[in-house]
Formats: C-alpha cells, sequence, structure tokens
C-alpha cells in the first residue's frame, strides 16, 4: 500500500484526528477568550501534578494539588475523557464545558451586536436623520 503525500510532502491527516484538532482549537479559543488560566498550555505544570507518579486521578489526590485549575482547564480544552481531571469528574467536567460554551457564544452575540449597533450609529450620524443615541440604545 502507497502513502499518499500532500503537496508539503506530508501524508494527509485522518478525518478523525483532524475533528480532534479542530475540537481541540474551538475549546482552547472558548476556553482563552473566556480568560480562564492559560497556564495550561505550558506543560511545566504537570510536573508538579500530585496525580503525576499515579495510574490515574482520584478526588483526594486532585483535592490536595497544586496546579489543579491548569489541570482542569487543560481537561477541558483538550476534552480529556480520563474520569477525574482538575477536582472534577468527567461529567461534571462536561457540565462545567456546557455552561463554558453557552457564555461564550452569548459574549460573542454581545460583542456582534455591539458591533451592528456601532455601525447603525456611524450611519445615522453620518447621515444626519434622527441619530441614536449610543448611551441608552434608544433613538435619539
Amino acid at each position: 500500500m502507497t502513502l499518499q503525500m500532500d503537496q508539503g510532502g506530508s501524508p494527509p491527516l485522518a478525518r478523525e484526528r483532524l475533528k480532534d484538532l479542530v475540537v481541540f482549537e474551538y475549546r482552547a479559543l472558548v476556553v482563552r477568550r473566556l480568560g480562564v488560566t492559560a497556564e495550561w498550555r505550558v506543560l511545566e505544570w504537570t510536573a508538579d501534578a500530585a496525580c503525576r507518579d499515579r495510574a490515574a486521578a482520584t478526588p483526594p489526590v486532585c483535592h490536595r494539588c497544586p496546579v489543579v485549575a491548569e489541570c482542569l482547564a487543560a481537561a477541558i480544552a483538550t476534552d480529556d475523557g480520563a474520569e477525574w481531571r482538575g477536582g472534577l469528574s468527567r461529567s461534571d467536567r462536561e457540565h462545567l464545558w456546557q455552561g463554558l460554551e453557552r457564555t461564550y457564544r452569548e459574549v460573542r452575540d454581545f460583542e456582534l451586536m455591539r458591533l451592528d449597533v456601532g455601525g447603525l450609529v456611524r450611519r445615522s450620524s453620518g447621515a444626519g436623520t434622527g441619530g441614536f443615541n449610543e448611551q441608552s440604545g434608544s433613538p435619539a
């Protein structure tokens, strides 16, 4: 069997691997955009993890871990399948992710709405007809 190469000389990404990368990038974007700790991207914190020499993390181990925040952010961003990470169970992390994603979408929608209103303000103030009071959000 011959392996097809892309134009750059690399083998093509498997569809599942590509999907995983897209999911990771989206989750990382949400975590970053909401201002969740960014230290999880720098892997030095893993040396301080209480579970580093264990087969799996457990609630008591997570409770005494000095890098629980970084671990939780990494587990959420990477959609870690482990039962315990960052002091939360897999189901609790999924519930937290749903809340983060909902908040991200609301913030994004609010920012888009502000851009739309800002464009209306500029257009209406430039046309000199009517106007828009940016403070109150209502017509002048």
